[in-house]
């Protein structure tokens, strides 16, 4: 590299003498990174331009040096830009089909358990709160039962809130009285009670004094009725237990009318048995039935009815149906 003396005239070579012209003149350079606040000092030779480097105000970086600098200058990994916290954008996906389902599972659960508390806190309210207390009770059904007697009975009832009465407990209140099979009861709101008897169904009644006792199919005395009820029952009429020796027969004789359908039975005027192999019945219309024991029961009813249904004037030269042997019935 040529070298030539420095300019008398020189100010720079004045202020500075260590600054000589046979010393190249060296620039200085600084640059910031983008993302580091260190500062890079590239140190640079500088030449005139005829090589001499005294033309070149100290400070300024030339190309060249530039370039060597960026050659030489190691090259950033380029930097992944992050958003800002407050600026990020976050892409929800849409639930899957099993999240989904889930979730509608976990709102049934919910809303099933928000009824189910209100419910019951509506029931327990109204099963305690004297606000359908009854005060009012009437009954259906009552046959063989009188109504003094029902009522009687019931009258606990009175002041109960509604919901705590059921078909059970009122059931209870005539565990005693054997006409009677169960009861159901019908609320009428806010203080109205309908209590249903249910009795059992009487096939035969015996006289005893001055009244009838009436008998259920298995022989069971459901109760006894004055003989002016006892005539709106139109039942079968049967010796007096007391003068039936043998109540096996006293019981065949109820389980063979108790057999009888309904308009066969009102056919019956009275029913009696010398033995459980002898039960004999007599028609209204003055005609008996040897009906022997309870056994083929079916088919000697049927058997009868046949009979029964004979044009007039076959049924005028009969008085005895005998159905004992239904295989094989007889007339006279």
């Amino acid at each position: 590299m040529a070298k030539h003396p420095p300019h008398d005239d020189d100010p720079i070579a004045e202020k500075f003498p260590g600054l000589s012209s046979d010393k190249p003149i060296k620039s200085i350079s600084v640059e910031r990174p983008l993302d580091s606040d260190k500062k890079t000092v590239i140190e640079s030779n500088l030449d005139g331009p005829n090589g001499d480097d005294s033309t070149r105000p100290t400070g300024s970086t030339s190309s060249t040096a530039r370039a060597k600098s960026r050659a030489t200058k190691p090259a950033r990994e380029p930097q992944q830009l992050q958003p800002a916290a407050d600026q990020q954008t976050v892409l929800e996906l849409p639930p899957s089909p099993e999240h989904r389902k889930a979730r509608r599972r976990k709102v049934w659960t919910i809303t099933a358990i928000i009824v189910l508390v209100v419910v019951t806190g509506g029931w327990a309210l109204l099963y305690f709160s004297p606000i359908l207390a009854i005060e009012e009770i009437s009954h259906e059904g009552l046959d063989l039962v009188a109504e003094s007697e029902a009522e009687e009975r019931t009258a606990v009832l009175a002041g109960t809130p509604l919901p705590q009465v059921n078909d059970r407990n009122v059931t209870e209140l005539f565990a005693d009285t054997p006409a009677v099979d169960d009861v159901t009861v019908r609320a009428e709101p806010p203080h109205g009670l309908v209590v249903i008897v249910n009795e059992h169904t009487p096939v035969a009644m015996s006289p005893k004094g001055k009244q009838y006792v009436v008998f259920s199919e298995s022989g069971i005395e459901l109760a006894e009725i004055p003989s002016q009820r006892a005539q709106e029952f139109d039942l079968p009429v049967v010796a007096s237990a007391s003068d039936v020796v043998d109540q096996e027969v006293f019981d065949t004789i109820t389980e063979v009318l108790g057999s009888l359908p309904d308009d066969l039975r009102e056919e019956v005027r009275a029913a009696s048995g010398a033995s459980i192999d002898s039960i004999e019945l007599e028609l209204s219309s003055g005609k008996t039935v040897m009906w022997g024991n309870n056994e083929q029961a079916q088919k000697k009813i049927q058997v009868l009815e046949a009979l029964l249904g004979l044009d007039e004037d076959q049924a005028a030269e009969i008085s005895e149906y005998d159905v004992s042997a239904p295989d094989f019935p007889v007339t006279r």
